[in-house]
């Protein structure tokens, strides 16, 4: 199966500190890529990177072959790499449709000047963008909460609409920072479910999760990163068996006692 993003040799630093060093990865179109390590790792850092917030000092990111390194954030998410957060960015006020239908700004074909002249073009094309809103409610069983504000919603709900907003957008890739942060057991245990069926859309999704139980039985592959450094890279098995991962991420034993 073809890589739909490498990265490689990818170095970034802040005032002269070092946030990643050498980072190398690669993952695969219907695949999910864990991300892990302790609090300060880096890997929101290599996020920003990959979405275009941050400009690695070095290395590449290449996404379905092309090379997006230096690419503004709009241009990354035009090509079809789109990010949920780990502190939920929705717009309160707006209903649940609302928000969603937001996330088809980049794959609508309307210009400016069709706000003014709503002829059949604008029409068509404003039908297929609510019909693919209505499509995502549906799926993440949000339907009944279609006219609902946003910041009226359960923490679990505004995690769903968040996803579906960047589903709006056909990504090729979707990254997750964070996606059950503030969840009950109840509702992790759902979006897993969503997550899995995600995947069986073809997306490559990419994920930071400290809820390392979830994140192992998701993840296809996984790399951990310490202090900026990848420190071990392999299936979830090999992970949580790997004594660097056991020593810098879970804890030592004499650190435990």
């Amino acid at each position: 199966m073809k890589n739909i993003l490498e990265i490689k040799n990818l170095y970034k630093s802040f005032s002269g500190l070092s946030a990643l060093e050498d980072i190398n990865l690669e993952l695969k179109a219907g695949q999910i890529y864990g991300l892990i390590g302790p609090n300060g790792a880096g890997k929101t850092t290599l996020f920003n990177c990959i979405t275009g917030i941050y400009r690695p000092d070095t290395g590449s990111i290449k996404f379905q072959g092309e090379e997006i390194t230096k690419l503004e954030p709009h241009k990354i998410a035009q090509r079809g790499i789109l990010r949920t957060f780990q502190n939920i960015r929705l717009f309160g006020e707006m209903s649940v449709a609302e928000n969603i239908v937001a996330g088809t700004h980049t794959k609508s074909k309307q210009r400016w000047y069709h706000s003014f002249f709503h002829d059949n073009f604008y029409r068509k094309d404003e039908r297929k963008l609510w019909e693919s809103t209505k499509e995502l409610m549906e799926f993440f069983n949000l339907s009944a909460y279609a006219l609902t504000p946003t910041k009226d919603l359960s923490y679990g709900n505004q995690r769903k609409v968040e996803m579906a907003r960047a589903l709006a957008a056909e990504p090729k890739l979707l990254i997750l920072d964070e996606p059950a942060a503030g969840l009950n057991e109840q509702e992790s245990a759902e979006l897993s479910e969503i997550i899995l069926e995600v995947k069986k859309l073809g997306l490559g999704i990419m994920m930071i999760e400290h809820d390392m139980d979830m994140l192992m039985k998701l993840s296809d592959y996984i790399s951990v990163i310490n202090f900026g450094k990848e420190i071990s890279q392999g299936i979830p098995s090999f992970i949580q068996n790997d004594p660097r991962v056991i020593e810098a991420y879970l804890g030592t034993k004499d650190e435990d006692e």
